[in-house]
This record gives C-alpha cells, sequence and structure tokens, in this order.
C-alpha cells in the first residue's frame, strides 16, 4: 500500500492526467462522454504517453520516483478493449468503462485484494443561458429510464459496484462566483475531517498547498441522478471522490476502528459488502458471467430481451495494479518471520 513517502509522486500523476482531460472540456464543443472515457484511456496508457508525450509526469517517472523510495513499490496502468453489440450498455452494462483495482503485495501476499467498479461516465454541460460552467451547469444526458436500470444492476450486483464518472472542467477554470461556491463545500465537508494516517495527511497538505482541491473527475454514487455542478460539490468527500482520492482511498491503509472514517463516508471503503469475484469477471468480460446477469436481470423485470450475440462488457476496462516486490525472484519474494 501506499505510505506518505509514496504520496507525493501519486498525487502529482494522478492529478497530472485530471489536468490533462479536464482541459478538454473547456473546448467551445468539448467531447462527448465516449469521447473523453477514450482521451482517459489514452492519457493513462503508458506507450501512448511516451509515443505523444501527453503528460509533463508520466507513468515512467513516476515509477522512477518510487523506485528511489527502494521498498519495492510499482505502479501500473493497463487497458483492455472489448468490442460488443451497442445493445449491451442499455440492457446489462449501464457503463461506460470498467474499473479494476489490484494490490499485489508478494513479499506478504495475506494482504493482497483485488475489487472492480462499473462507471457510468456523464459530462457537465454549461449553463445554456450564460454559456459558462457556473452554479447552474448540470449533467444533462441523465434520464429516468437510465436511472432505473442502474438501481436494478446496483440490487443484483451491490450498490458499491456502481459509479458515476463525472467529467468536469476543474474548479481554476469556472467562473469566479461558483468557483468560491465550490470550494465553501470543500471547506463545509472537510471542517470536520481528522486528517490522520498518509491518505489524510496527504490530502490535508495538498489543501494547505493548493487553498483546495481543483480536480475534474469524479466518482460518486449511483443513489440518484447528478445533481449539477454544486450537488456534485456538496458531496464533495462524502459519496464524491475525484479520481485521484478515489485511488489512494484504496491504496492506503487505515485502521479498521477508531476515530478516522475515511474520505468518503463513515467507515473504510473497502468495506462494504459485495461480491467482488462476480464484478471482476463481468468488467474483464468473462462471457459466462455476464450471460447469467443478464437472465438474472430479466428475472427482476429488464424491459426487452438483449440480445444473444452480447458477449462481453464493458467497452473499455482499465485496470490500476499496485504491486510491491515485483522485481523480486518468486520463489524467494515472501517473507519469512521465522
Amino acid at each position: 500500500m501506499f505510505g506518505p513517502q509514496h504520496l507525493t509522486h501519486v498525487i502529482r500523476y494522478l492529478d497530472g492526467v485530471d489536468y490533462a482531460l479536464s482541459q478538454r472540456m473547456l473546448r467551445k464543443h468539448p467531447p462527448d462522454e465516449p469521447a473523453l472515457t477514450n482521451e482517459l484511456c489514452a492519457l493513462l496508457d503508458a506507450d501512448t504517453q511516451r509515443a505523444e508525450e501527453s503528460l509533463t509526469y508520466s507513468v515512467d517517472q513516476l515509477n522512477a520516483d518510487l523506485a528511489e523510495v527502494e521498498d519495492g513499490i510499482d505502479f501500473e496502468v493497463t487497458l483492455d478493449t472489448y468490442p460488443h453489440n451497442t445493445a449491451m450498455e442499455r440492457h446489462v452494462s449501464q457503463s461506460d468503462f470498467g474499473l479494476v483495482l489490484t494490490y499485489d503485495n508478494r513479499i506478504l501476499p495475506e494482504e493482497s485484494w483485488s475489487t472492480a467498479y462499473l462507471v457510468q461516465a456523464k459530462r457537465l454541460f454549461r449553463n445554456a443561458h450564460s454559456g459558462e460552467y457556473d452554479q447552474r451547469a448540470g449533467f444533462q444526458a441523465v434520464n429516468a429510464d437510465q436511472q432505473t436500470r442502474l438501481d436494478r444492476l446496483s440490487a443484483i450486483l451491490g450498490k458499491g459496484a456502481l459509479r458515476y464518472g463525472l467529467y468536469c472542467p476543474q474548479t481554476a477554470s469556472i467562473p469566479d462566483q461558483t468557483r468560491m461556491k465550490v470550494r465553501a463545500l470543500h471547506t463545509r465537508n472537510l471542517g470536520d475531517q481528522i486528517f490522520d494516517f498518509g491518505a489524510g495527511l496527504a490530502l490535508r497538505d495538498a489543501l494547505l498547498s493548493n487553498g483546495g482541491i481543483d480536480a475534474g473527475i469524479w466518482l460518486t454514487s449511483t443513489d440518484g441522478k447528478p445533481r449539477g455542478l454544486l450537488g456534485l460539490h456538496s458531496e464533495a468527500f462524502r459519496s464524491a471522490l475525484p479520481l485521484t482520492w478515489f485511488l489512494i482511498e484504496h491504496f492506503t491503509p487505515r485502521a479498521t476502528h477508531g476515530a478516522f472514517a475515511g474520505l468518503t463516508r463513515r467507515g473504510p471503503i473497502l468495506s462494504e459488502t459485495r461480491d467482488d469475484d462476480r464484478v471482476k469477471r463481468i468488467v474483464t468480460g468473462d462471457q459466462q458471467a455476464v450471460r447469467e446477469l443478464i437472465d438474472e436481470l430479466a428475472t427482476a423485470g429488464e424491459d426487452g430481451e438483449a440480445p444473444a450475440t452480447i458477449t462481453v462488457l464493458p467497452r473499455h476496462t482499465i485496470t490500476v495494479k499496485v504491486t510491491v516486490g515485483k522485481s523480486l525472484p518468486a520463489d524467494t519474494a515472501r517473507a519469512q518471520f521465522d
């Protein structure tokens, strides 16, 4: 897991990805959700980073800095693209991309884990009257039917298996009055936070250094439709987290009891009860797992019959893997205490 000695580098890298993608939202005609998701995948892909020099601080530079710590931490992002019938999203996945998070500790293998999410992407639209990303900017592409399907899927896979992925401009790029309101919401939400352990202290340092959190990519609960820019930020660091801090929340250790509440809710994020193995199989395109889900959705009341040609979902899967002891020989990597 990441310790304080790693987090400065990890935050710099993930915030760089956030900044590069969020800048696309400032175009006169911003990309739609599939295009933004494609851009996110490209920005995270190491080969694309090398070819396009798309980030000022790349994953190669991140791993070079992590290597200097000399405790065997390695950060890796892999991308898989699965072609599928376009009817799949409506009938099954309600997802634009899958996210798999894996911790592979070869020195202490009993501490390894993996979890997976289905992420439905939505982008913020400017206020039609002002033409700005102000307090009336909203997520217009959300409809009641889609929310019903998300709720149905959550009932089967577990509420924690789904997230909205919301694409917004960074806070520094929105009008001054709206930015002040966003910052005030963040201050309110973090006012009673106990900035403890590695993640909490890193968040405190980020707030002190920057005056606030300027993230543009947010992962939120699917309980109810996204409510607009201020609605999103009213849940910042409660049921909504920037992508950077969502990943840090997973890859930093914490006590399972005591005062620290985690960055999203009262209790560690990894304590949610759900079938991680099943969600991971679905996210990574296991045909049997997907067909079983289709049948279960039909039983639960999904309208219409999903085409039999559906094989995998979703179209993109992003895997973030943190490995400890990758460079050690496999037969001697495990720590021996006797």
